[in-house]
């Protein structure tokens, strides 16, 4: 199995996508944690999952996307 050199763009490509995603997530538990807490809450789901959800966050965007660019680059390019 040879490696694609379109396919590691798109993986490149993916992962870059997939960083700006994980940022953007990570923001806005942040955000609603900090929202509940300031109403006078003791910061909802967010704060009682937040290990777990930090991993999904930064799985599924950071790990899936280069591994889907990769994919349907080296697809494209045959």
């Amino acid at each position: 199995m040879s490696i694609s050199i379109a396919g590691l763009v798109g993986a490149a490509v993916g992962l870059y996508i997939g960083w700006l995603d994980w940022k953007i997530l990570k923001g806005i538990l942040q955000a609603s944690e900090t929202k509940n807490r300031q109403a006078g809450g003791d910061g909802g789901a967010v704060a009682k999952y937040k290990a777990l959800l930090g991993a999904l966050i930064f799985g599924v965007p950071v790990i899936g996307f280069p591994i889907v660019g990769y994919w349907a680059a080296s697809a494209l390019a045959g």
